[in-house]
């Protein structure tokens, strides 16, 4: 039952991480001309995640949700995308630490994956918490350097890259292993 809930979160993942891909290679080629509607598209991913997450929590088995935070991770993206799209004008000057708060959470909820994963599968998990440590990693290092991202937005894209391609490698690992 975990290993379903775990494919179909997997699944949500890779989209979003797509999506999020596409999102950074948009930031990589045009920096500057294109900042509010980075925003406002990150807004949107955002939000589209957090309604994949909330839908995938009440498809699961009444079983699987008492170890599964889906609902309250839904809940704070929905809330989160609607914060920055309604105040995205004054969130420009932030947005190196709203994406880097924005991957620390992201990757502590991929550490409770690989807990989750560790306790009812017992195999294959240490990789999952390898990717999100990496992930943390970034996300504090983006934390730490915001003036990074306000002197080259490009290299905020390549670290979106970055964190969407290492989510995309360890949810298609997660769900060979599932198989």
């Amino acid at each position: 039952m975990f290993s379903e809930f775990l494919k179909k979160y997997k699944k949500n993942s890779i989209w979003i991480s797509v999506l999020m891909l596409i999102l950074s290679i948009f930031i990589i080629f045009a920096p500057v001309k294109s900042i509010l509607t980075i925003i406002y598209m990150f807004s949107i991913f955002v939000l589209i995640e957090g309604i994949m997450h909330i839908v995938s929590y009440f498809k699961t088995d009444k079983e699987n949700r008492l170890m599964n935070f889906e609902f309250s991770e839904g809940i704070l993206d929905i809330l989160f995308s609607v914060l920055i799209f309604f105040s995205a004008s004054y969130l420009v000057p932030f947005l190196s630490i709203l994406l880097g708060v924005w991957i620390i959470i992201k990757s502590i909820a991929e550490m409770q994956i690989a807990l989750n994963i560790r306790n009812h599968i017992q195999k294959n998990w240490a990789w999952v918490l390898v990717f999100s440590i990496i992930s943390l990693i970034l996300g504090i290092f983006i934390l730490c350097n915001p003036m990074l991202g306000y002197l080259t937005i490009s290299i905020m894209g390549v670290f979106i890259a970055i964190y969407e391609i290492l989510n995309i490698v360890e949810s298609i690992y997660v769900l060979n292993k599932l198989k």
